[in-house]
C-alpha cells in the first residue's frame, strides 16, 4: 500500500528537523565541553575540557592576552547559539511527534531508536554500519514510499553488518562503537553467551556480523567481535538505502540498510539454506518475495534488468531466476 500524500509531507519534514538537528549536535560534539579561567601566580589561564567515554579531560589553552580571550569570547558566543538552535529544534520535534506517530509513519522501537542516532552522531551509519535485521525493512518502506504488508512484527534487537575497508580492516572499529554506544547506554555489555552479541539491563540485544573473510581480519577485535556468516559479503554490494523515520516516541531516525535488491536475494537464499528453522525460513521467504515486488513496482532507481542479473554471484541468480525472470 502506496504510503499518502500527507505521510510523504511529514517523512519529508522529519528528514529536514534530523539533518538540522545533526548538524547542531555534531558541531556541539566537536566544541570542548567548557573552557575556565585559572589563577596561578596571580597571572590567568585559560582551560577546557573534553569529556570522551564518560571521562573528563583537562587541556591548557594558554596564558590570557588579547588573543586567548577572544577564543573564549568566540566560544561562549558559539556555544549559546548552537545550544539556542538545538534547543529550538528539539522543541519543534517534541511538538510535531504526536501528528507523526499518528500518521503511522515508518517506526522503530525507542531503544532502537537511541542506538542508531547514537551510530548516526558518530557517522557510523552508512560508512561502518548498515542494519541487516527486520527493521532493515523500514527503510525499505520509506525509500518505496510503500507500506509492506509482511513482516514488519518489531523486534526487541538489532542487527548490523560491518562495511569493511578492504585494504586497512580495522580491528578497533567494534570497540569504538561500543564506546560510542555506551555514551548512550552504559549497561550495554558483551554477552557471555555470544561475542557477537550485546546486551544491555532490559535484555535488548544487538548482533554484530560480517563476512566470513573479513571476520578473519577482525578476529583480534576485543571485546566485542562481529561473528562471520556466509552470505553477508552480499550485503553490502549495490547502493545502500539511507533515509530517516521515526520512533515510537516520534522522533526523527536515521537508518542506513543494504542495497534492497540484494537484501531481498539474500533472504531468499537464508530461507533455502539447508537446517534452517521452519519458521524463520517462512519468514524469509515472504520478506524476500515481499521486497522484490516492492522493487519492481516502487524503485525503478534499483533496476532488476539483465544487466544486473548478469553480475550476480551464481547463488543469488539462481534466486532472481524464478522470483523475476519467471
Amino acid at each position: 500500500m502506496r504510503l499518502s500524500d500527507e505521510q510523504l509531507r511529514a517523512l519529508n519534514n522529519a528528514g529536514q528537523l534530523h539533518d538540522a538537528w545533526k548538524e547542531v549536535v555534531s558541531r556541539l560534539a566537536q566544541m570542548p565541553g567548557g573552557m575556565y579561567w585559572r589563577v596561578i601566580n596571580s597571572r590567568e589561564y585559560l582551560y577546557e575540557y573534553v569529556s570522551t567515554t564518560g571521562k573528563q579531560q583537562t587541556k591548557y589553552v594558554g596564558a590570557k592576552t588579547p588573543e586567548i580571550e577572544n577564543i573564549f569570547r568566540e566560544f561562549k558566543e558559539t556555544r549559546a547559539d548552537l545550544d539556542a538552535r538545538r534547543a529550538g529544534i528539539e522543541a519543534r520535534l517534541v511538538e510535531m511527534a504526536p501528528m507523526w506517530r499518528a500518521l503511522r509513519l515508518p517506526a522503530v522501537d525507542t531503544t532502537a531508536g537511541r542506538i542508531l542516532r547514537a551510530f548516526d552522531i558518530g557517522d557510523f551509519l552508512g560508512l561502518n554500519l548498515l542494519v541487516v535485521g527486520t527493521y532493515a525493512l523500514k527503510a525499505y518502506e520509506v525509500e518505496a514510499a510503500a507500506a509492506f504488508s509482511t513482516g514488519m512484527d518489531a523486534t526487541d534487537d538489532l542487527d548490523f553488518t560491518l562495511l569493511i575497508d578492504q585494504a586497512k580492516p580495522d580491528a578497533d572499529l567494534p570497540r569504538r562503537l561500543l564506546l560510542t554506544l555506551k555514551q548512550e547506554d552504559s549497561s550495554f555489555i558483551v554477552s557471555t553467551a555470544s561475542a557477537k552479541t550485546l546486551v544491555n539491563k532490559n535484555g535488548y540485544k544487538i548482533d554484530l556480523l560480517t563476512s566470513t573473510e573479513y571476520a578473519k581480519a577482525l578476529a583480534s577485535a576485543i571485546p566485542w567481535k562481529p561473528q562471520g556468516l556466509e552470505g553477508q559479503e552480499w550485503l553490502v554490494l549495490g547502493k545502500p538505502v539511507q533515509t530517516v523515520l521515526i520512533d515510537f516516541q516520534g522522533r526523527p531516525v536515521a537508518i542506513a540498510a543494504p542495497d534492497p535488491r540484494y537484501f531481498a536475494l539474500h533472504k531468499l537464499w537464508l530461507s533455502k539454506r539447508p537446517g534452517r528453522p521452519r519458521a524463520k525460513a517462512v519468514k524469509d521467504e515472504n520478506q524476500g518475495r515481499a521486497l522484490l515486488q516492492a522493487v519492481r513496482k516502487y524503485m525503478p532507481h534499483y533496476p532488476l534488468d539483465e544487466k544486473y542479473v548478469a553480475k550476480l554471484p551464481q547463488e543469488l541468480k539462481a534466486q532472481i531466476r524464478d522470483s523475476v525472470i519467471g
